[in-house]
């Protein structure tokens, strides 16, 4: 694409050996049934690959073949090609990072707290990848416990819409007993409400990331934030 990102389809063929209704053990047991009119009825494993590619914001399909089962599936995924994090090879056989390699977020100190399993996983997963040293907790209370006194976090993401302790809930009580402009506090949220950033200003939130996370929006979010800090 102009922008430099590439699109990159995958196909999985799926080996449907035996009979037919030995078919419904296939690989990934993504279906053993047979296709309707509007599409392949969802087993567990597809719906679970399916939230994964919806995650990184791309396209998932089942491909039928003549009587009707599931032969091969087929995804295509975007991925963002950036200078900054690009990682080369030396003559020696050793990774070495990039010339041009951002160093600002090496060794950031994070607390990541959200309540679904995936979506904490994935952001995880992108936050290690900027160089970011990444404790999780999966609810309200967990997050306001890691921040004891003794606590060295720099930055906290919260999911706004966690249950029980919400992330508005907690950013107010973190500015509450700890400095007002430490930690620095980003949201995550789904929501595409135009009121969010603004309740967000309001009660010391300093940044937000909408979902799907990506990895060209977390870095965004936490530059500017960065920057903003320093100012």
């Amino acid at each position: 694409m102009s922008d430099g990102d590439v699109y990159i389809r995958f196909e999985i063929a799926i080996n449907n050996s035996g009979s037919e209704s030995e078919g419904s053990t296939s690989m990934l047991q993504l279906s053993g049934k047979r296709f309707a009119s509007d599409g392949v009825e969802e087993g567990l494993s597809f719906s679970i690959c399916k939230k994964l590619v919806h995650l990184m914001q791309g396209k998932i399909w089942m491909i039928p073949n003549s009587q009707g089962f599931a032969e091969s599936m087929g995804f295509v995924l975007r991925f963002q090609l950036q200078p900054s994090i690009a990682v080369a090879i030396s003559e020696s056989g050793e990774y070495l990072e990039h010339p041009h390699s951002n160093s600002l977020f090496k060794g950031l100190q994070v607390l990541l707290a959200d309540a679904d399993d995936l979506n904490r996983a994935v952001t995880r997963k992108l936050l290690e990848r900027l160089g970011c040293n990444v404790s999780t907790v999966a609810s309200g209370f967990e997050c306001l416990g890691a921040l004891g006194p003794t606590a060295s976090f720099q930055v906290v993401l919260l999911d706004l819409q966690m249950p029980e302790l919400d992330g508005y809930e907690i950013a107010v009580k973190i500015r509450k007993f700890r400095s007002r402009s430490w930690p620095l506090i980003i949201a995550m949220t789904a929501s595409s409400d135009d009121d969010v950033w603004d309740k967000c200003l309001q009660i010391g939130i300093n940044g937000v990331i909408h979902k799907p996370v990506v990895l060209k929006g977390i870095s965004y979010e936490l530059r500017r934030v960065l920057a903003n800090k320093a100012v």
